[in-house]
């Protein structure tokens, strides 16, 4: 997202809280939503994918409300004006490309009009099927199927190449020219995470009770719709402030959120992305100290552009009144890593926690009680932490800084546990000095800094390389 998009979405969200009354709320969302998701998404060079991305992703949305929602709910006079919204809004972008004088061409490659309306026509018979059925948990998990593979695709360059093959040949394009990125569906690891959060709630609940145009509004929201923060529907529900003498309080909140964010993300952060470690300096510097500079100036960076993002999201959302959730809790005065993971992304790790690390360990504890606890502790961290690396991409390098992070964990929590048994009464040493506690958060910092060399480069050679010169070895 540019400065320019990010003006807009604060201009627009402070328009609508001065003019519009609290009723127009959740269609003021799902609109802008759309229209976010459909602008975001780059021209691609695989023809009309641009279109069918996010069109896609609506799609899904729209499957999967109809999947998790009572049946009494799903043919409220509210709902269907909805559906007609969505499938007319579609209709419209794709029909947008027999009025050439709009110009909309520039933004989007409308397929043939004859694609378009057998498309809506298919998913509109499939939602009116769907609603027939009583138990629908069998298409739940063939949503959460269909998510998973998706995301596979995309996030392995071997298997998203073969994909932009494939289109290209169906497009009658040059398949010479396919390569892995071409296929970029953005926002797709925020939507797909949220869209499971619901759907796994869903089977434990027996339903939920959302409208449509509050779960399109959720899944799409566009303040977060490409880096978070990974709200909880429920969650997301009840944030909606509906008070307007709150709106001076808001104002300010918001404009203090902003202000950080576009600090942090435009300048800070680009400013520190000029010398911090990447695929050139990482094979052009050759001397310790200042492979040591770029690595721990990266470990700024990198928060300094997600936090500041976060904030930005967090400011916007609260001019429309609603609340997301903090993502970042000063991470990088953690004195240990659980404390770093905890502060650090914080929706990402606790999606993973509850749909994971919690619900994994309990069935091994209750299944397999003869294993050795710490045995398992240590496995249920390394694996949770590859599987958050393997979402960043399917690579050596993001399962070896997801592995270098689980077992730092798991290090550290046996070494605590042993200080607070033998030294430190029942406490660890950074709880007992604040100078125990400086050299805990250095410790840890630097680990993760070393961590970030997996993260940012794109091969195990070149990272090796780096960690050679870090430790004297070249």
């Amino acid at each position: 997202m540019n400065l320019n998009q990010i003006i807009f979405f604060i201009s627009i969200s402070l328009l609508y809280r001065l003019v519009l009354k609290e009723k127009w709320l959740e269609w003021f969302v799902l609109l802008i939503s759309i229209l976010t998701i459909f602008w975001l998404q780059p021209i691609s060079t695989i023809r009309t994918l641009d279109f069918w991305l996010p069109t896609f992703s609506i799609s899904l949305g729209l499957v999967s409300w109809v999947l998790i929602t009572k049946n009494e709910e799903l043919n409220s006079r509210d709902n269907n004006k909805t559906i007609i919204f969505v499938i007319s809004f579609i209709l419209i972008i794709g029909l947008s490309r027999l009025v050439p004088q709009i110009s909309i061409y520039k933004y989007i490659s409308a397929p043939k009009t004859i694609s378009t309306i057998l498309f809506l026509t298919i998913l509109c018979f499939v939602i009116f099927r769907l609603k027939s059925f009583k138990n629908k948990n069998i298409f739940i998990w063939g949503v959460e199927s269909v998510l998973l593979i998706i995301f596979i695709i995309l996030k392995n360059e071997f298997l998203s190449h073969k994909l932009s093959i494939y289109l290209r040949y169906i497009n009658k394009q040059s398949v010479n020219l396919a390569f892995a990125n071409e296929i970029a569906w953005i926002g797709f690891s925020y939507f797909a995470f949220r869209m499971l959060h619901a759907l796994i709630e869903s089977k434990k609940r027996g339903g939920v009770s959302i409208s449509l145009k509050a779960y399109l509004g959720y899944l799409l929201y566009f303040p977060a719709f490409l880096a978070g923060p990974i709200d909880r529907i429920d969650h997301f529900q009840e944030k909606i402030i509906s008070n307007k003498k709150l709106l001076i309080e808001d104002l300010f909140y918001a404009g203090e959120r902003i202000a950080i964010g576009l600090f942090q993300k435009f300048i800070l952060a680009d400013l520190l992305a000029l010398i911090s470690i990447n695929e050139t300096l990482a094979v052009t510097i050759t001397t310790k100290f200042w492979m040591w500079f770029v690595v721990i100036i990266y470990a700024f960076r990198i928060y300094f552009d997600f936090n500041g993002y976060s904030h930005l999201a967090i400011g916007i959302s609260r001019l429309l009144g609603i609340q997301l959730p903090e993502n970042f809790n000063k991470p990088l005065l953690s004195p240990t890593l659980t404390i770093f993971w905890n502060n650090w992304h914080i929706t990402l790790t606790q999606w993973f926690r509850a749909y994971y690390f919690n619900p994994v360990t309990r069935f091994f504890r209750k299944n397999y009680k003869s294993i050795n606890s710490k045995l398992l502790m240590g496995l249920m961290q390394i694996t949770t932490m590859v599987l958050i690396g393997l979402w960043h991409g399917i690579s050596y390098n993001f399962i070896a800084w997801g592995a270098w992070n689980g077992i730092g964990l798991f290090v550290q929590n046996r070494v605590t546990g042993f200080v607070k048994k033998k030294i430190g009464a029942g406490k660890p040493l950074w709880q007992i000095s604040p100078v125990y506690r400086v050299i805990s958060t250095m410790i840890t910092f630097l680990y993760i800094s070393l961590g970030w060399v997996w993260f940012e480069l794109s091969t195990l050679d070149a990272s090796m390389q780096v960690f050679f010169i870090l430790f004297g070895k070249k």
